[in-house]
This record gives C-alpha cells, sequence and structure tokens, in this order.
C-alpha cells in the first residue's frame, strides 16, 4: 500500500506542480503522432497480406502465381436475353479497355477473339448442335419468306398462308408450322404486352437452357488492374475506369435491355475497405458523440468530461502514432482499433474521475479529492489494463499476420490510454479545478444499499448463485451450437453488386469465377488429372489447356455443313422501320382466323396438337387484347419494338451464324497465344481450372470439395483453398489466442491479488460474462466470423479488469459488496461497460455486416458481463468475505 501510493503521489506531484508541461508535452506528442501518422501509415486491402506466409498451402500459392501470373482480375459480367447484344457491348468495352495499358495490364474476352467467333459452334454439345440443325430446318421456309421483307407482316403472311393450306389438305408443313407457332406463343408472353423483352433469333433456333444458349446471354470480360500501391485501394483506378466505360456504353440506345455487373477480387477487396472505412469513419464520430452524451450524464458537469474526453484523444492520437511506429501499416482487422481504444481508454479516466467527485462530496479539497482519485485507482487500473493488453498481447503469439498485427497495435494503446491517464487526465484537473465554483458538489456517487432493488440484488446471494449456475449450464447448449462463419461475402454490405454478381457467377456453371487450380507438368498428366477430377462428386468440369480443342469434330462439322445447305437460300434483305400500318389489321385477323381454323381441324381430327394450338390462341389474343388497350397511346410504338427486336438485326445474324457455320477442323496448334498463355505457364506446366457443381462459399461444402480436389492433387491451389486455410487459421488462432490470454489473466489476478480465492472470483465475471454473450448471439442468429472473432479477447479482459476495480475496493476498504458496486467504483464499472457498449454499439451504424456483427457482439458481451458484475460477483464477494 505505502509503495503504491507513493508511485501515486509522484504522479500526482508531476501532474499537480507542472500541469502546463505535463500538457505542453502532450500536445507536442500528439502533433508528431498525428503527423507521423498521416505521412506513413499504410494500409493494406489484400487478405492475402494477413495470411502466415510460412505455410505449406501460401507456399503452393506464390508457386502458382509466380508461374501463371496474377489472376486476381476484375470480372465483368454481361448479360442480355439477345447474345449478339451482349457480345457487341462485351467486344466495345474491350476495344476501349484493352488501350489503356497504364491501367491494365491484361484485358480478356473470349467473345472478341478470332478464335471463338469462328469456331464457337464446335464447343457446344454434339446433340445441342443437332437440335440446332432441327430447329434451323423447321425454320428454313419461315427465314426463307422473311429473308426477303424482314418484318411483322411477312411472318403472320406466310404463317396465315402455311395455316391455310394445312386446312385445306397439305400436312407436309406441319412441323414447321407447329414449331414457328411455339415459338411465337412465347415471344408475345416475353415481350408482355410491351413491358419485357422482344423474342431474339437466338430463342427461335436453340434451346434456351443449353449451356451454349446460357454462356451467349451472360459473358464475362475480365481486367487485370495495374495496382497503385500508394493508394488506398490499389486497383481503385482500374475500377473507375471501367464503371465510367459501363455507362457510358448502357446509356447507348443500342444497348438497352444489357444489365452489366463488377465482381471479382480487387472489386470486392475496394468496395470492403471502402464500405467499412466509411462505416468506422463514421461510427468513431457516433461512438465519441455517445461517450460525451454518457460522461455528461455521469459527471454532471462539463469541466470533467472535457478533461477526460481531451485526455482521450490524446491517447488515441499517440496510439496511432505507435501503430506507425511499431507496425507501419493498418488491415482489415486492426483498422478498428480506434474505436476499441475510445472504450477502453475512457474507462481508466473514469475510475479517476468518480474517485475525485467522490471525495468531494465527502468534504475534500479539489487537489487533495484529485489525489486520492489517483491514488486510490493505480494498482487497479494497472491491473486492469495488464489483463487488456495481456489479451491481446497473445495475438503475437499466433501465426496469423493480421491478428498478431492488431494484438501489438492495440496492447500498445492500452498502455499509452495508462500512462495518458496517469499524467494529462490528473494535470487537465488541476487546470479546471480552478475554474470550478467553491464547493460545487460534483453528482452523487454514493447510492443506498437498503432499497427495494439493492435488496432484491444483493439480499439473496445464494439464490443469486443458483441462478448463475443454472443458467450458465443451461449455456452450454449455445455453445455447442455457436458456429465460425467461413463465408465472406456475409461479411460485404447487403445488397453489394459485387456479391450478387460473385453469387451469379459461383451459381453459373458456364461461367464459374470461382476455381481450384490444379496444374500438370505435361499433357499427358493434365488429361488424367482432368478425368479423375470430373469424376468427383462435387466437380462440375475442368477448363484446361486441351478442353479449348472441341470434341467430336467430324461429326460436328458435317452437322454444320448441313445447316449451311438449310440455309443456302436464306439471304435477308435490309431491314426497314416502317410498319404497314394500313394492312396490319386485316393481316392479324386473317392470321388469327386461320389458327382458329388450325385448332378446330386438329381437333376435329382428335390430334394432340390441337391443345398446343389452343395455348396459341389463347396467348395471341392476349398479345391482341394489349394492343387494344394501348392503341390510343402507344400501340404502334409496341409493333415497332415487337417488330425491330425480332427483326432490326436479322441480316447481321444470319450472316453471323453463316459464318460461324464456316468452322474448320481445330488442333492445339490453332488456339491463340492470348489464350493459350493463361493455361501454360512460364515453366511450361499447365493449369487446370476445377469448377465445383455446387456453391462453395460456406464451410461444410468448400471444405468437401477442396478435400476431393486434393484427394487428387495435394498441392491444389487457388482462392477457394486460400480462403478456407486462412478461415481455419485464422479460427484455430483466436482459439488459441483465448487459451493464452485465460493463462495470462490467470496470473496476473494472482499476482494482483495474491490469493488463490480472489484470483479465482475474478474469473467469475469471465466465465459467466463470456457463457451469457454466445447464449445472446445463439438467440440472435449470430455466428462468430473473421470481423467479430476479434471481440472475444476484448471481453475476457474487461470482464477481468472490471471485476478487478470491485474485488480491489472490496478487500482494501470498508463496506459490504454491495456497497462496492454502488460506491463510484460500482458506478464506475457500469459507467466503464456503458462507454464500452457505445462505443460498440456505434459500430451497428454499419453497412459492413462484418463491422455491424463487431459492434452486436461487443454489445451483447458487455450486457452480459454487466450482469456478471453487478449481480453474481457481488453475491460471491458476500459469500466469500474479505479474508
Amino acid at each position: 500500500m505505502k509503495e503504491t501510493a507513493k508511485k501515486g503521489s509522484l504522479l500526482f506531484s508531476l501532474s499537480s506542480r507542472r500541469p502546463w508541461l505535463v500538457l505542453a508535452a502532450a500536445l507536442l506528442l500528439t502533433v508528431l503522432s498525428l503527423w507521423l501518422t498521416w505521412q506513413r501509415m499504410e494500409f493494406l486491402t489484400g487478405r492475402d497480406d494477413l495470411m502466415p506466409q510460412n505455410t505449406s498451402f501460401n507456399r503452393d500459392f506464390q508457386k502458382f502465381k509466380a508461374d501463371f501470373g496474377d489472376m486476381e482480375e476484375i470480372a465483368v459480367v454481361i448479360e442480355g436475353n439477345d447474345p449478339e447484344r451482349v457480345g457487341a457491348f462485351g467486344s466495345k468495352l474491350y476495344d476501349t479497355l484493352s488501350r489503356d495499358n497504364k491501367v491494365f495490364s491484361d484485358v480478356f474476352y473470349p467473345y472478341a477473339l478470332p478464335f471463338f467467333q469462328k469456331n464457337g459452334l464446335l464447343f457446344m454439345p454434339l446433340e445441342d448442335i443437332k437440335e440446332l440443325h432441327h430447329n434451323l430446318a423447321l425454320a428454313a421456309p419461315a427465314l426463307k419468306a422473311l429473308s426477303a421483307s424482314p418484318s411483322v407482316q411477312t411472318l403472320f403472311t406466310h404463317l396465315t398462308k402455311s395455316m391455310e393450306r394445312y386446312v385445306a389438305g397439305d400436312d407436309s408443313q406441319l412441323p414447321s408450322l407447329l414449331f414457328m407457332l411455339d415459338k411465337l406463343g412465347a415471344g408475345f408472353k416475353s415481350f408482355g404486352g410491351g413491358k419485357g423483352t422482344p423474342p431474339s433469333l437466338e430463342t427461335v433456333f436453340m434451346n434456351p437452357d443449353s449451356s451454349f444458349a446460357k454462356a451467349g446471354r451472360q459473358q464475362i470480360l475480365t481486367a487485370l488492374p495495374v495496382r497503385d500501391l500508394q493508394g488506398f485501394v490499389p486497383a481503385g483506378k482500374a475500377i473507375e475506369k471501367v464503371r465510367a466505360e459501363v455507362a457510358r456504353l448502357k446509356a447507348l440506345p443500342e444497348f438497352k435491355g444489357v444489365t452489366v455487373g463488377l465482381t471479382g477480387t480487387p472489386v470486392l477487396e475496394n468496395e470492403e475497405m471502402a464500405t467499412s472505412q466509411n462505416d468506422i469513419a463514421l461510427a468513431t464520430a457516433v461512438s465519441l458523440a455517445l461517450t460525451v452524451i454518457l460522461l455528461l450524464f455521469a459527471f454532471r458537469g462539463v469541466l470533467n468530461v472535457l478533461a477526460a474526453m481531451a485526455s482521450l484523444l490524446v491517447a488515441i492520437s499517440l496510439s496511432f502514432g505507435f501503430a506507425t511506429l511499431a507496425v507501419g501499416h493498418l488491415n482489415i482487422l486492426s483498422m478498428v482499433f480506434a474505436v476499441m481504444l475510445i472504450g477502453i481508454g475512457i474507462e481508466y479516466g473514469i475510475q479517476v474521475v468518480l474517485r475525485y467527485q467522490e471525495e468531494l462530496n465527502l468534504g475534500a479539497g479539489e487537489l487533495p479529492a484529485i489525489r486520492t482519485g489517483l491514488e486510490k485507482n493505480v494498482w487497479a487500473i494497472v491491473m486492469a489494463a495488464a489483463t487488456v493488453a495481456a489479451a491481446f498481447l497473445t495475438f503475437v503469439l499466433t501465426d496469423f499476420r493480421g491478428i498478431a498485427e492488431l494484438g501489438i497495435i492495440a496492447a500498445g494503446g492500452v498502455a499509452i490510454c495508462v500512462l495518458v491517464t496517469f499524467t494529462v487526465l490528473p494535470a487537465m484537473l488541476v487546470l479546471l479545478s480552478r475554474h470550478r465554483k467553491p464547493h460545487a458538489r460534483q453528482g452523487v456517487t454514493h447510492l443506498s444499499e437498503h432499497g427495494f432493488i439493492p435488496r432484491l440484488l444483493f439480499g439473496r446471494p445464494r439464490l443469486v448463485i443458483a441462478l448463475t449456475v443454472l443458467c450458465c449450464l443451461a449455456s452450454l447448449y449455445p455453445l455447442s451450437r455457436i458456429v465460425f462463419d467461413y463465408n465472406l461475402m456475409n461479411l460485404q454490405a447487403e445488397g453489394l453488386e459485387s456479391v450478387t454478381y460473385a453469387y451469379k457467377l459461383m451459381k453459373s456453371k458456364e461461367n464459374s469465377g470461382y476455381f481450384a487450380v490444379v496444374t500438370a507438368k505435361d499433357e499427358a498428366e493434365a488429361r488424367e488429372k482432368s478425368a479423375r477430377l470430373e469424376a468427383l462428386p462435387t466437380v462440375d468440369h475442368v477448363v484446361s489447356l486441351h478442353t479449348l480443342v472441341p470434341d467430336h469434330q467430324p461429326e460436328k462439322l458435317a452437322e454444320l455443313a448441313a445447316i449451311r445447305r438449310e440455309l443456302a437460300d436464306v439471304k435477308p434483305s435490309p431491314y426497314e422501320e416502317e410498319l404497314s400500318l394500313m394492312e396490319l389489321p386485316t393481316v392479324f385477323e386473317n392470321f388469327r382466323n386461320a389458327a382458329v381454323a388450325l385448332k378446330g381441324k386438329l381437333e376435329k381430327e382428335r390430334r394432340p396438337e390441337a391443345a398446343q394450338v389452343a395455348s396459341f390462341v389463347a396467348i395471341l389474343d392476349k398479345f391482341f387484347a394489349g394492343l387494344e388497350k394501348e392503341r390510343d397511346r402507344n400501340a404502334v410504338g409496341m409493333l415497332q419494338e415487337f417488330q425491330g427486336g425480332m427483326f432490326r438485326e436479322l441480316p447481321q445474324k444470319i450472316e453471323a451464324l453463316k459464318q460461324s457455320l464456316d468452322a474448320s477442323l481445330v488442333t492445339a496448334a490453332d488456339i491463340p497465344e492470348q489464350l493459350r498463355a493463361r493455361f501454360v505457364g512460364k515453366s511450361g506446366r499447365l493449369l487446370l481450372q476445377v469448377a465445383p457443381k455446387w456453391e462453395i462459399f460456406n464451410r461444410e461444402p468448400l471444405e468437401e470439395f477442396l478435400s476431393q480436389v486434393k484427394s487428387v492433387d495435394p498441392h491444389a491451389t487457388g482462392q477457394p483453398v486460400m480462403v478456407y486455410e486462412s478461415m481455419t487459421i485464422m479460427r484455430d488462432a483466436y482459439r488459441l489466442a483465448f487459451i493464452y490470454a485465460f493463462a495470462a489473466i490467470v496470473v496476473i489476478l494472482l499476482v494482483a491479488f495474491r490469493s488463490v480465492k480472489f484470483a479465482a472470483i475474478g474469473l467469475v465475471p469471465l466465465i459467466v460474462g463470456v457463457l451469457f454473450m454466445v447464449s445472446g448471439m445463439w438467440l440472435f442468429g449470430i455466428d462468430f466470423n473473421s470481423a467479430n472473432i476479434i471481440v472475444m479477447p476484448l471481453v475476457l479482459g474487461i470482464a477481468v479488469d472490471s471485476g478487478i476495480y470491485i474485488i480491489n475496493r472490496f478487500r482494501r476498504e470498508e463496506g459490504s459488496a454491495a456497497a462496492v458496486v454502488l460506491s463510484s467504483t460500482g458506478v464506475g464499472v457500469l459507467l466503464n461497460t456503458l462507454t464500452i457498449m457505445a462505443s460498440f454499439g456505434a459500430l451497428m451504424v454499419a453497412h459492413h455486416q462484418g463491422v455491424f456483427s463487431i459492434g452486436a457482439v461487443m454489445s451483447l458481451g458487455m450486457v452480459a458481463c454487466q450482469l456478471a458484475f453487478m449481480v453474481t460477483l457481488p453475491a460471491v464477494l458476500t459469500l466469500a468475505g474479505k479474508k
């Protein structure tokens, strides 16, 4: 006690005799720290930067990158019902982006390659090509008629004549007629009275559910950004460039109906960093505001709040300087440390100020009250801070770089907060004391322990302990059910374009953007591994160099030659926009009458096709009713849009189709270098992209997929491997850090109390608080993730350090446990909890779900710990006694 008082006296002596010197030194160090932070602080945006570098999976990934280059590309997903329009959009975007080599080191768009433009149909499955041949044969009569005059009038007139011939007895073209009516009916439905899109040529000829058709409607352009290592987001300029060009093209009328979205690792990281940075900046401001409001309520005066907040801001500023010197950068994990310090750093000042106010209420003078407030809390504050710092320092013992850096920064920040509390805060209180009114009371800090609520909370300690034990036992079930969420998409803000399109690509078998990679030394090994991989239940397909040489080429080429013969006489004339408005009513009436007659004849003959034609007539009547409804407003515009959608690009599409029929036998030597380079490494090894059959963002399907892939090649790598392994290491690192922190706290409690009994009592708030917190998470459906798991050691430290204040005063001063809880110490602990809830609860304004979850979990933890401080701990102390 004497030694502690002596240390407190020395600290107070410095602050009371030379307050201006202390504040001047603090101001100078604050300015230097902020300047240093501004000049030298950097941000690491890539998750790879946070991972341990000496693991086998990271070595495999770095070896892969060295051989095949950086594949963290911006993915531009271009979608639309008309593949030709989608392709034209992608081609124009490719032309613009590929010219800007200062921003993009590589731009890749398969559709723009002459290789695919000429041989694209050969990559269709043979059955799909046969279906295309069949459909074109059925559509050939209509196409020949339309080749002379592509218009709605020509189409309806041709089909009317075909139906009339059938009714007259000529059934030779019935299959072709039924085919065209079926496709036209689907077109009417998709057009939806002018609210949808007109039918495209591809929907007539191809199965819309075929992989080739889906690939046409959803095309991918990738751009590898030149990373700006000086910027907050290295790929920021490239992303802005792509977005600007996409917006420009989408405004053009020829690309109506085309939708575009960006995703890929650079975009996800960019949006995550930008969102979390904005969220944390807002949360910091909200946190400071809430803390000021709480302190004004608790201190009942502006001067003490000013002193406490000035000290806090000095501590945070110095902590930034320390972080810059000790680590030099922040990452997605450590950037929340400023919010942490608001809640933690103010805690020590609260204890000093409340005890100072308590002494004033007891009649002490200003300087003696400040001295007592400082000296009576030195030991408790040092021990409390030591528990929190120890909890954070245990992070250094883990292999995860991001966690270790957070541990160093946060532990250093806690130490700085303590030093500032012992120097700057008393200096501020001394200076401001001269401006107080004489004998002014500072607010009530003692509450009666004989009221109804105190008797209810503290009058039956055995009942309180029994209920706490039962609740803790009940909490074991939620503890067993809580899991660690591996899905990084769940951390992002809801509704982000990059997340939406990441899921789209994951669900797209044709354009899977999230795949594992395997390498092979030669073509034989590549084929052998591909066969084994594609036999796995979790693998959908494998893309490699040899898959760029189509299979069944002789049969496919024969089918394409047959299609060429079918289309030999189809030579479309240029499309003219005008409608023959005077003739259309008669054309429509004749068309409907012929359809009704066809239906009647088929029904009379009891043919099953009658139901198909009856369905078409119903669709046709609905279409005509829509035109009639819009007759005085936009009927002409609807017809023009319908006709233009079908026939405006018919000449070009027919020509493009004919050109694609001129494919020739493809060999490995025909694969263009730009495409080959993506599958052949610098060492000559071959790349195999392994696409999953199902969504693998969550842990269970991801683990199963990687387990099966690694059964073929233990050195398989890629983003799925990196995510799974890094999340596993992070989870295990925090578990290990929790154990280390718990052990360190036990040692600190034994040193602080020099008593096994009181060290064990000091663990009560920790155990009760953590169990209750996990139960709250389970009730609210919150899982642990790579963001909110940083809360665990913090809850551990706070659950103990607040208990230290209560236990320390209970042992060293007169009064019951209830009296301590109702004293300035207990009020301080309550206020500590509220300020921490305010600082972390402010994170719940975040759009970033990971940042939001930090605030939610910490708030639950503080509520749980407060119950342990204010209810369970006094009951245990009452039964344990002071000895």
